[in-house]
């Protein structure tokens, strides 16, 4: 990022994702973050703190949203800024937390246009820092409008699913230098088509549907082609996962279509998904190339590239001067010449 707004360079995120494939190397970079785990403890305690300052100004009947937000986005600026924080949970959840809280302080209309608000928030988020979850949401928060907006039909918002699940699968066949910029679109595969079924049943639930909704069904077939061709041809399992997950979308919304009790369609579904995994399994049982199941042993190639990667990130620079205690061998003809001889011995001994 430029000086205005500081954080992991490429280079920087590389060694990272580096470190995840060799966990015992502690590649140079001077930002900290913590493990997944982590992360979300502190985004939690973030929350509590924000919350406690938007109530506290709400108190003191003070503009909250302006306070709250600038006390909770300075100071995770000036956590990256002076203590390198990034990824650690606190600065992103600070942030977050600090532009929702502004939002929430503004006066409300309760128009249903308030969530792209809120989506906007969450991807200036989740752009600053470089937040995969922050982008996703955001995604999912487009995805929830549309479905209130035209709450009388469940295809656009399903159609607007679809439409941002094959844009991230175009995306993922560029090759990016950003390992997070890679993580947002996967995230985006493997959640939209899923966040766009979730919101035609929550419209369900509201009103009389029918049984079956075909047209639905049909969109959700054709992402699952899509994303299982793309996946097939690039080798990508995240693809191939979205793809499955589709086809589990579209699958629950045509259980209908056969009159049984939903013991035996359960147990129809789990005997064909059993049929499928063996005849996969046996078909590239003996395969080296392409799609395999059987354990190739590493010959050692792998390694030295991921060291090489290593290496090609590090930052490059003169190695640091020797401090030489001993005596000078840079004179060959005095008495320490050490061109021949052994035991300390010169050529004048």
């Amino acid at each position: 990022m430029t000086d205005w707004f500081p954080g992991p360079s490429v280079a920087d995120e590389r060694a990272e994702a580096l470190q995840k494939l060799l966990p015992g190397t502690k590649p140079q970079t001077p930002w900290r973050h913590n493990g997944l785990l982590l992360r979300i403890v502190f985004t939690v305690f973030a929350l509590i703190a924000v919350s406690a300052f938007f109530g506290f100004f709400s108190l003191l009947m003070m503009p909250k949203g302006w306070l709250t937000a600038a006390a909770a986005i300075g100071t995770a600026e000036w956590l990256i800024r002076q203590h390198h924080f990034f990824r650690t949970g606190i600065e992103s959840g600070l942030w977050i937390c600090g532009t929702f809280a502004f939002i929430f302080g503004l006066p409300s209309s309760g128009k249903i246009e308030a969530i792209l608000v809120f989506a906007a928030a969450a991807a200036l988020s989740g752009w600053r820092m470089r937040n995969t979850f922050f982008g996703v949401f955001a995604a999912i928060l487009v995805v929830a409008y549309v479905a209130f907006k035209w709450n009388h039909d469940p295809l656009p918002a399903m159609a607007v699913a679809s439409a941002v699940t094959i844009g991230a699968t175009i995306a993922l066949q560029r090759v990016w230098q950003r390992p997070s910029t890679e993580r947002l679109f996967a995230g985006l595969v493997l959640a939209m088509p899923v966040t766009g079924y979730l919101a035609s049943i929550g419209q369900s639930l509201f009103r009389s549907e029918p049984a079956i909704n075909v047209p639905l069904a049909i969109i959700l077939g054709a992402t699952a082609i899509v994303l299982l061709a793309c996946g097939v041809l690039w080798r990508n399992r995240v693809l191939l996962v979205s793809a499955v997950l589709t086809i589990a979308c579209a699958a629950v919304e045509l259980r209908n279509l056969v009159h049984f009790p939903n013991e035996t369609k359960l147990i129809a579904a789990g005997v064909l998904v059993a049929a499928i995994a063996a005849a996969l399994g046996r078909a590239l049982r003996d395969a080296t190339r392409g799609f395999v199941v059987t354990p190739v042993q590493s010959s050692g190639y792998e390694e030295a590239m991921q060291i090489g990667g290593i290496i090609s990130v590090a930052p490059h620079g003169s190695a640091p001067a020797s401090h030489h205690t001993g005596p000078d061998l840079a004179d060959s003809s005095g008495p320490t010449d050490k061109s021949f001889g052994g035991g300390g011995a010169g050529a004048g001994y």
